[in-house]
């Protein structure tokens, strides 16, 4: 015959053996999974397919008279920005412009590079906005490298539906040291809900 202090002892002894199991299972797998990482950086001297974009992302030529004079006052927005470099276009992307002056980049970049990474913003005078984006830059097998700082200055269009400009790659390596400067144009067209 059991006593009922045996009871909580054989009761309490499996529950630890299974907290210390599941204890065991998240750390394995926790190393498992690769560390996150963010470049938003597409080192444009390597040759990439890119992908066509779809026609549906076009901005609504009918759209209604007060989200086009919103449009028209602000950046903030959802964008499909491409970048070109020499006449070639060498990345693409999705660009949220927040209200609260940061932007979240979602690029065309594998994603074991990094292809998402955050920047802050300024309006610098009528339509004209100046937008700096740290970001790690890691290779193709995920190693990082060092960091890049994204420059860019744009020019909203009259009508708030599109933006061209120009952008500044500053590539630093892991100490910190710069390494090079890579320069471009970037053209985007605002994506609506409609």
């Amino acid at each position: 015959m059991t006593t009922p202090t045996d009871n909580r002892s054989s009761i309490t002894q499996p529950s630890r053996r299974l907290k210390h199991i599941l204890l065991a299972a998240a750390l394995s797998f926790t190393c498992l999974v690769p560390a996150a990482s963010a470049k938003c950086f597409r080192d444009f001297r390597e040759p990439m397919a890119l992908p066509a974009l779809s026609a549906a992302l076009a901005p609504t030529q009918n759209g209604d008279a007060a989200v086009e004079a919103s449009a028209a006052a602000s950046i903030v927005g959802l964008w499909t920005v491409t970048f070109t470099a020499g006449g070639q276009t060498v990345d693409v992307g999705y660009d949220a412009w927040h209200s609260d002056g940061t932007e979240i980049l979602n690029d065309y970049t594998n994603p074991i590079e990094g292809n998402v990474c955050l920047g802050v913003w300024e309006q610098t005078g009528p339509r004209t906005y100046r937008l700096k984006h740290p970001s790690w830059s890691f290779d193709t097998t995920g190693t990082l490298l060092g960091t890049v700082v994204i420059h860019e200055t744009v020019q909203l269009s009259p009508d708030g539906n599109s933006y061209i400009g120009s952008y500044r790659y500053d590539i630093y390596d892991l100490t910190g040291a710069f390494v090079e400067e890579l320069t471009g144009q970037l053209r985007a067209t605002r994506i609506r809900p409609n």
